[in-house]
């Protein structure tokens, strides 16, 4: 059973998470996009186990399997999301389609 004492030491590594990636921004670290990545992680991973307690209990195997199709159905959003807007170019009016053909196609001249 979490106590107070667990829920304040994951509180605070929460804190001092954000705190290295405001500092790692603030400060122009090298490869900051990197650091972010893994300290974002890393705050995933404090989330998960000590918020969620996804690592506790006799029915982790489905709380595994809910975090898994939640984590899949997230990505098939964003990336059907992404592909429709990458196809919108051809969902344009006949004239913007055709100059954006010719564009594609290195045809400016031949109008």
């Amino acid at each position: 059973m979490p106590t107070f004492k667990s829920y304040l030491n994951s509180f605070i590594i929460s804190i001092l998470l954000t705190l290295a990636a405001y500092f790692a921004v603030v400060k122009h670290f090298p490869n900051v996009l990197l650091i972010i990545l893994t300290l974002a992680i890393a705050q995933l991973i404090v989330q998960l186990i000590f918020f969620l307690h996804l690592n506790k209990g006799p029915d982790k195997t489905w709380n595994f399997i809910v975090l898994a199709s939640t984590v899949g159905i997230v990505l098939i959003l964003v990336v059907g999301t992404i592909w429709i807007m990458y196809h919108l170019n051809y969902n344009m009016t006949p004239g913007q389609m055709t100059e954006h053909i010719m564009r594609d196609e290195n045809m400016q001249g031949m109008k």
